[in-house]
């Protein structure tokens, strides 16, 4: 929401809603405390220092206790990072890459075959059925760590 000032500036300020529920309160801390997420010190940390003058909810302060004593543990194996450029691959552009050689294969297939010309004929992506091709077009194109059949099955995924 904008406001402006009597000195004529605009200010940005946060809404109700936000400031009662944004990620730096105790009432979205106390919702994941009470569905059993974990909460890590960076984010205790962040929310404590944003309230510092509000009193900290009985909640809270029991899980503050317990984190502190090592009663909660942290979640077995290694956190998922959503901002690595893999999964964002895997996701976003794998399967309309795919797509797209996949309906160009049919159509040549339909119109003129696929035996290709001499100097495709030998490459290693240009041999099986059009899913094949289209999937090993796919890898060679985007060039993730992962085989064509791993192609395959994210674009399975993606198409449930």
């Amino acid at each position: 929401m904008w406001l402006s000032t009597s000195t004529g500036r605009i200010v940005m300020t946060k809404s109700g809603m936000y400031r009662q529920f944004g990620p730096d309160t105790f009432a979205n801390l106390q919702r994941k405390i009470a569905v059993k997420q974990y909460v890590g010190p960076d984010e205790l940390a962040r929310v404590l220092r944003a309230n510092a003058r509000a009193p900290i909810p009985p909640e809270i302060h029991d899980y503050l206790c317990d984190f502190l004593e090592r009663k909660v543990r942290a979640p077995a194996g290694r956190r998922a990072d959503i901002e690595k450029p893999l999964p964002l691959i895997k996701k976003h552009l794998i399967p309309p890459t795919y797509a797209r050689y996949l309906a160009w294969l049919k159509r040549r297939k339909r119109s003129m075959g696929l035996k290709g010309w001499k100097t495709i004929r030998e490459a290693d992506w240009w041999e099986g059925p059009p899913n094949e091709r289209a999937a090993r077009m796919t890898c060679r194109r985007l060039r993730p760590a992962m085989d064509w059949r791993s192609v395959q099955n994210i674009v399975s995924e993606a198409n449930k």
